[in-house]
């Protein structure tokens, strides 16, 4: 009897090899890239451990990337080729309008894969895990709580915690260097928060809160479990230890958004009245409409979209500009080239501050920010079931403003140097591209500043 069950087990699971096989060799024939051979279960995740010999925190997160390279330059000039993760396709994208030329992709379709359920136990099936069924008809919702009309009302939201960051910066200018991103993440989650929930938080006067701790522990497990397949199936991960410490910190960061959310709701017939007064309305406070006033949302619903958004929406903007300070802390040309536009654009009073019509102005900038991010682009990986196009991140341009401004008020009053050259600060994938080492850049005083 057990022999029978063994036997059935392993004529199972051999079937099941042979089938994705088959599918894995077929597939490969339409895609550009190495062809796996028959049974070769591991696929590009066997070539990881050739690149570095040495103990790494990030030894896998690192050299997947190191993977990249090495196919980008043998495959760089198609379009784009596959890479193979077991039986599971990676498309990289190569050259600009790859999507285009692909027949894969003929239809639209915005469906994400399987790995974005991972993320669901923190962020719910918020905006951005949810299936296509709920995500067109919640992104329609929100769509109204990213117009123009209210975004220009968050460049003073932008430009108060701008300056804080500035005077914060100048404590920094008496060291020898200032270790930037936790002081970075710390300034976008008050600006999210401030602008999207209408909650003042004060932790960039303060260490970096649990919160922050634990989402960030949270994508490092999410990118462990990325390239270790037997922790795929969910009844396995729950079972694990990195399952367990991740559901420890999931419950830290649905405690941060539960109070967030309980506090407007205490809070609501009072602001409800104050707004009439104004033309901001917070993100939270429109969603707060949506559940009491019409009931089209639960309060699940409503958590859901906190966690996404004081979740992603902090993270994806901090990196962006914790990458571009780095990279142009390294090409003083650069920055000699972005300081002239400031100045020429916003001027040298630096207690002014940035309007809207000035970050359209300010080209070059525009530019750095924009190469910074296809450098080390903060959200390196998405996954679709081969999608035609996608419709563009209702963030974004949010997003753009802020970094805009808060870059402008950065480089307005300091100069910054990057004290690590790119071999040392190597890219590794959490959920978002984190630098391996933390980066360390000398802050000083620009020098007109000093003359006055």
């Amino acid at each position: 009897m057990l022999l029978t069950f063994v036997v059935s087990i392993i004529i199972g699971i051999l079937t099941m090899i042979l089938r994705y096989s088959l599918w894995r060799k077929e597939y490969s024939q339409l895609m550009p890239g190495r062809r796996p051979r028959f049974f070769d279960i591991l696929g590009d995740l066997k070539e990881l451990a050739i690149y570095d010999n040495s103990p790494n925190k990030y030894f896998w997160q690192t050299n997947f990337f190191n993977v990249i390279r090495r196919r980008t330059q043998e495959f760089g000039k198609l379009q784009l080729f596959c890479l193979w993760i077991t039986f599971f396709p990676f498309v990289c994208i190569v050259k600009k309008g790859a999507v285009k030329v692909s027949e894969l992709m003929e239809k639209k379709i915005i469906e994400k894969n399987f790995t974005y359920k991972w993320m669901e136990p923190v962020l719910g099936t918020g905006l951005l895990t949810s299936e296509v069924s709920k995500w067109k008809p919640r992104r329609k919702l929100l769509m109204p709580c990213f117009h123009s009309d209210i975004l220009r009302g968050f460049v003073p939201v932008f430009n108060e915690y701008s300056q804080k960051f500035v005077e914060f910066l100048q404590k920094e200018t008496k060291k020898e260097f200032t270790y930037i991103e936790t002081p970075v993440t710390l300034l976008t989650l008050d600006i999210i928060c401030e602008t999207m929930f209408g909650v003042k938080t004060g932790d960039s006067e303060n260490d970096i809160p649990q919160f922050v701790k634990s989402f960030r522990r949270v994508n490092e497990l999410f990118a462990v479990r990325m390239f270790q397949v037997w922790l795929w199936p969910n009844c396995l991960f729950k079972l694990s230890k990195d399952g367990k410490e991740t559901m420890h910190h999931v419950k830290v960061v649905h405690d941060f958004t539960r109070n967030i959310i309980q506090q407007k709701l205490k809070r609501y017939s009072r602001d409800q009245r104050d707004q009439g007064n104004r033309k901001r309305k917070a993100l939270l406070d429109f969603l707060l409409d949506r559940h009491m006033e019409e009931g089209e949302l639960s309060e699940e619903d409503i958590r859901e979209e906190v966690n996404t958004f004081a979740s992603a929406g902090h993270e994806t903007v901090s990196i962006s500009i914790v990458w571009a300070l780095y990279l142009i802390g390294l090409y003083k040309d650069v920055q000699t080239k972005i300081h002239e536009e400031l100045d020429k654009v916003i001027g040298k009073d630096t207690t002014r501050e940035v309007l809207e019509k000035d970050l359209n102005d300010l080209e070059y900038l525009d530019c750095v920010l924009k190469e910074a991010s296809r450098l080390y682009p903060a959200a390196p990986w998405f996954g679709r079931k081969f999608p035609k196009d996608t419709p563009s991140n209702i963030c974004q341009r949010f997003a753009m403003m802020e970094i805009k401004i808060i870059m402008s008020s950065i480089l307005r009053n300091f100069s910054i140097e990057s004290l690590d050259t790119r071999d040392i600060v190597k890219p590794f994938l959490y959920v978002t591209l984190h630098p391996s080492v933390p980066v360390r850049i000398r802050i000083r005083p620009r020098m007109f500043q000093k003359q006055h």
